[in-house]
């Protein structure tokens, strides 16, 4: 539990914005709460407060109201553990996309999880290639897209404008130097005629993807 409040604290509360202040110290609050409890960690939670009995009996134990822990679950689904989308909501309308996701739905492979669990090594890449008939780069590309999704609210806008200023997988964007990572944004934006220096995504995008594990095996 300590290390999710340390998790959140950076999340939410390293926003340039200031968006999510409260929300971030009414998080941490909960969390100490839990953790002073003796919640171990998020498994122990949840099998904590698996039903509605289970939850009542948690509350009346430890004090810690049901209200609360439903936040903390609701932050996690929302912040923390990675969306399952279809694969067409990970790059916009491309014809030749389009085809490679649809050889990938004939192998079952449906979703971005479902891609990034198969793809996730070299040799998995590889033998996606030989069971799709799709190049290896193709591949490479659709399953750094899926890994990109793990981020909080990654869109499918943001993967392509992220990949798009030339940074193909999270490892390339965390390790980025940030004067050239907003050049390279700025670059591209103008580009596809917009100004990508205007909110925080660049922002955003580079200190989450140096907070997310990185997981894709490149070789």
């Amino acid at each position: 539990m300590p290390e999710l409040a340390s998790y959140t604290h950076l999340l939410l509360g390293g926003d340039s914005l200031g968006r999510y202040t409260e929300y971030t110290a009414n998080l941490l609050g909960i969390l100490t709460a839990l953790h002073r409890a003796g919640v171990l960690n998020l498994l122990d939670l949840i099998a904590r407060v698996e039903t509605r009995e289970r939850m009542q009996a948690f509350a009346e134990q430890s004090g810690v109201p049901a209200y609360d822990t439903v936040a903390v679950l609701k932050y996690l689904v929302y912040w923390f553990i990675p969306m399952e989308k279809p694969l067409g909501g990970l790059v916009r309308d491309d014809p030749q996309t389009s085809e490679a996701i649809k050889a990938l739905r004939g192998l079952g492979i449906r979703t971005n999880l479902e891609l990034l669990q198969q793809g996730i090594t070299a040799a998995g890449r590889k033998a996606l290639a030989g069971s799709s008939g799709l190049p290896e780069t193709v591949i490479l590309e659709l399953v750094n897209r899926a890994d990109f999704s793990r981020m909080p609210w990654a869109s499918k806008a943001t993967i392509s404008n992220i990949m798009g200023a030339g940074y193909n997988s999270i490892a390339q964007l965390a390790s980025a130097n940030p004067e050239q990572l907003y050049a390279d944004f700025f670059r591209y934006g103008q580009a596809i005629g917009k100004n990508l220096k205007l909110g925080n995504e660049i922002e955003n995008s580079y200190r989450i993807a140096k907070m997310v594990p990185i997981l894709l095996h490149e070789d």
